[in-house]
């Protein structure tokens, strides 16, 4: 080709590019702006407001129980996601097809739908009402209103997704070949899954906990209807989120700012050492 020509072929295909990346660069300085004013903003004014009073916040005494209460709440939700259910629902949607299959898959994704007002009275419905469960339960001396049963089972239901769909996609990236070689060896279908499955899927255990705890951290829906406040030892207390909405309904957004500055960042400190302890495991965090 002639110099003259592939200069000229060179200038078409550059200005071909400028005009593919524009639109993308463009798209990309939209998109940081929308994330920066509907996440950053909002966080960081928080933070700047709030920073000064988290230690008059963490010296009242109601809101360290508040605190209490709903990371023991949060932590028994993970831990139910975890070993009552989450792994192996997880493990059956990476590896089975079956029928109604794509049924269960959408009941997996509901929790997430519906609104958490209803989830309470579902739970209301399901577990203290005559018309499902109460009367056994209060029998035999379990009650569910206003208790830590109550707001353990209704954040664990709108919890346990996250905690499904993680793991679910860290199963699938393993070769079920491998289970199969396993298998024709002699293992048994639950030696395989801890010789196998388990030490490569851990770490996205991990983090489908922290991200099922944090849920379960932030909830307030739910727990307006079935545990506005918690019979926490002799005491009742209420859970983070609803303190931090009486304090907002009752004083006013300064003492509310107070409160929510104080549970971010202690929320973000269990974050940083949650984190820190799972990468010390080496490896990724999220795949295994």
């Amino acid at each position: 080709m002639h110099p003259y020509s592939q200069a000229r072929a060179k200038g078409v295909n550059g200005m071909n590019s400028l005009k593919i990346n524009i639109p993308i660069i463009l798209i990309l300085l939209i998109s940081i702006f929308i994330f920066s004013i509907l996440i950053i903003y909002p966080l960081a004014l928080l933070i700047v407001l709030g920073f000064p009073m988290i230690p008059k916040a963490l010296s009242v005494i109601s809101f360290l129980q508040a605190i209490e209460v709903t990371v023991v709440m949060s932590t028994l939700s993970a831990i139910i996601a975890i070993i009552m259910g989450g792994t192996p629902i997880a493990y059956v949607m990476a590896r089975y097809d079956f029928h109604l299959k794509s049924v269960v898959d959408a009941i997996i994704d509901i929790p997430i739908m519906i609104p958490h007002i209803i989830v309470g009275i579902m739970v209301v419905l399901a577990f203290a009402s005559y018309y499902g469960l109460g009367p056994f339960l209060k029998a035999h001396g379990i009650n569910f209103i206003n208790t830590l049963w109550g707001a353990t089972t209704a954040v664990a239901f709108l919890s346990s997704t996250y905690y499904i769909r993680v793991v679910e996609a860290s199963i699938r990236m393993i070769s079920p070949e491998m289970e199969a070689v396993a298998r024709t060896l002699g293992a048994s279908p639950l030696r395989v899954f801890t010789s196998i499955i388990l030490p490569r899927i851990w770490r996205s255990m991990a983090t489908g906990a922290i991200l099922s705890w944090a849920r379960s951290v932030s909830e307030a829906g739910a727990l307006f209807i079935v545990a506005y406040y918690v019979l926490f030892g002799k005491n009742l207390v209420y859970p983070a989120s609803v303190y931090i909405y009486e304090s907002y309904v009752g004083i006013g957004l300064v003492n509310a700012v107070e409160f929510s500055a104080a549970l971010v960042a202690v929320m973000l400190v269990i974050f940083i050492i949650y984190r820190v302890l799972v990468s010390l495991g080496g490896g990724n965090a999220w795949y295994g």
